[in-house]
């Protein structure tokens, strides 16, 4: 008997630059154990034989002028799978010259991730990918405040920065986010598990 068609879903990666996209991304595969076998083993190789420190980013950012740059120029699509359904991570640019690639890497997605670092908060291109993302017509939104260890973990910074950025999509009538989530990606909090350093959330 043929295996049933599993659903697939494009989820597109966006935010601010250094506001750590592509280690949340990183994070989150290598955590779950969905990368290929033996790539996380062999990113870390490379650095240890550079002399680079070993970045999460790394696993995505597969242009070696993305690594001595430690940006994302292309955008670049990774595979991932739950129980329920396949997905497509597209982990877009958030440099501004780059927009015209990132603006083709949300097209082809029915969900987001928007990243914002809690330490430097809601910035120029966090507030035009939220509006990008509205004309685009994607719905399914979620907020990701990264960087939560550099803030000591404070419950009011996160709050603070869920409001301001709630109320600048209100303000240009674009999609309310399903979630504002705090996470740690070089920690790992709050990504495949549950944050220990995030008590207060739920």
């Amino acid at each position: 008997m043929a295996e049933a068609q599993r659903d697939q879903m494009n989820v597109v990666i966006v935010g601010h630059v250094d506001h750590g996209k592509s280690t949340v991304v990183g994070r989150l595969l290598a955590d779950t154990g969905a990368l290929p076998q033996g790539k996380l083993d062999a990113v870390k190789r490379e650095c240890e034989r550079t002399g680079k420190p070993f970045e999460y980013a790394f696993l995505l950012d597969a242009l070696s002028d993305e690594q001595d740059q430690g940006i994302t120029i292309d955008t670049a699509r990774c595979f991932f799978k739950s129980d329920k359904r396949d997905y497509i991570i597209i982990d877009a640019p958030g440099h501004i010259e780059f927009l015209k690639n990132m603006i083709s890497g949300a097209a082809r997605a029915e969900a987001a991730v928007l990243v914002i670092d809690a330490k430097e908060g809601v910035r120029e291109n966090s507030r035009r990918h939220g509006y990008i993302l509205s004309m685009l017509g994607i719905r399914q939104v979620i907020v990701c405040v990264n960087k939560m260890d550099l803030i000591g973990f404070r419950e009011a910074t996160f709050h603070a920065i869920e409001q301001e950025y709630r109320a600048f999509l209100e303000g240009i009538g674009a999609v309310r986010p399903l979630r504002f989530i705090p996470v740690s990606a070089i920690l790992g909090e709050n990504l495949a598990a549950r944050g220990a350093g995030m008590p207060w959330y739920t």
